[in-house]
């Protein structure tokens, strides 16, 4: 049987990028104008002045537009002054000669989208100076043509030469203004994402770090006396070390690759999570166990806030191994009160909490989640309780 005939994929031309480009389409509209213009000139060393003006303005544009995208406002306000001198100049000779049946359409749209890129792109004094100087060469171009009432297929437009670059150089403001909301907004995202970051580093890398130093100092005590428990110890120091390793991998990829946040999100269970760290801070020490609610259905919870649990728990604990030097139990209590997820971490340590030595506060965690809970809505307080201990107590909306 033979093999099922199989048509070659359609033939598809790409379209050159340049070719979409409003630059092109501004040079195509260039052309166009320039020939109507130069069929209509004298054919004298007037109209030939004319022609080379309105190429010499079209050129500007061009010119003005690269020294602006490079930061060159200097070199921009001088190009965009000089094109406005030479029409002046131009418009000066058509008025002590001949004048023409064309102001010279391709020139006046130069000068228009001059004062437009202008006003958009030109800092406060090359601003002032190059829009002076084009809206002085727009106005005075309609003194090289006759009245333009006296032609009828022109007579809407008598006026216009005034109104005109005044339009767009209210256009060319707007522009400006967009442009700044556009970068205040990324700078916005661009903010909040470091914020975000900067939570994650301290939640992942600060826990870890804290239940080294903590096991550590244990096991400089019960070394010579429980060589089994010190075994165990360093075991756990080396589990916890890699698991930082991992956290601190993965947000290096985050900075040097932000696109991949959203694909490095965690996918298992919120609860699960929570379990993993409540079992992993449990030491003979300081016993730590977790009691969830049965209203409570992580499966319903937003990215948002599983995550937000997870975080709520993780500085709980590591709180409590930094503070609570006397703690020897430690319950950490998920539930629900209405439509808000309950999360409270209590421990039963005596007296104050005070630092262990070695550890220096920098009250960044408790900053962090406040700042997680206030976008959605939830509520942080932390205390001691009446009975002894200490509490970290947080409600989140479920919506």
């Amino acid at each position: 049987m033979p093999p099922p005939l199989r048509l070659p994929p359609p033939l598809r031309l790409p379209l050159p990028a340049a070719l979409t480009s409003p630059e092109l389409a501004a040079g195509l509209l260039a052309v166009l104008l320039l020939a109507i213009d130069t069929g209509v000139v004298s054919r004298t060393r007037l109209g030939l002045a004319v022609v080379a003006c309105e190429v010499l303005v079209c050129c500007a544009v061009a010119a003005v537009s690269r020294s602006l995208r490079r930061g060159r406002h200097g070199t921009a306000c001088a190009l965009t002054t000089g094109a406005s001198a030479l029409s002046l100049l131009v418009t000066s000779m058509v008025q002590e000669s001949v004048l023409q049946r064309t102001p010279g359409w391709a020139e006046l749209a130069g000068l228009l989208l001059l004062m437009c890129v202008t006003c958009r792109y030109s800092r406060r004094l090359p601003l002032v100076l190059s829009a002076a100087a084009l809206l002085a060469a727009t106005t005075r171009l309609g003194q090289r043509a006759p009245v333009l009432s006296d032609v009828p297929l022109l007579s809407p437009l008598d006026g216009f030469l005034t109104l005109l670059p005044a339009a767009f150089a209210l256009l060319g403001v707007y522009l400006r203004a967009e442009d700044r909301r556009r970068r205040s907004t990324a700078e916005q995202v661009r903010q909040a994402e470091r914020l975000e970051l900067a939570r994650d580093l301290h939640d992942h890398v600060a826990h870890h770090v804290t239940a080294i130093i903590v096991q550590a100092q244990a096991g400089e005590h019960i070394a010579e006396r429980d060589a089994a428990t010190a075994r165990r110890l360093f075991s756990d120091i080396e589990r916890t070390g890699q698991d930082g390793l991992v956290a601190m991998s993965r947000m290096v990829r985050l900075l040097r690759d932000p696109g991949t946040r959203e694909q490095a999100a965690p996918t298992t269970p919120a609860l699960t999570r929570v379990g993993d760290l409540v079992r992993r801070a449990d030491t003979p020490e300081q016993r730590t166990w977790l009691t969830v609610s049965e209203e409570v259905d992580s499966t319903t919870w937003s990215p948002q806030l599983a995550k937000s649990v997870e975080r709520l728990v993780q500085e709980g604990l590591t709180n409590v191994r930094k503070h609570a030097r006397g703690a020897t139990s430690v319950h950490v209590l998920l539930g629900s009160e209405g439509d808000r997820v309950v999360i409270r971490v209590r421990d039963n340590a005596t007296g104050s909490h005070r630092a262990r030595p070695r550890f220096r506060p920098s009250g960044f965690g408790l900053i962090g989640l406040t700042e997680r809970l206030t976008e959605l809505g939830g509520e942080l307080n932390c205390g001691p309780m009446p009975e002894g201990g200490w509490e970290l107590d947080a409600s989140i909306p479920l919506k």
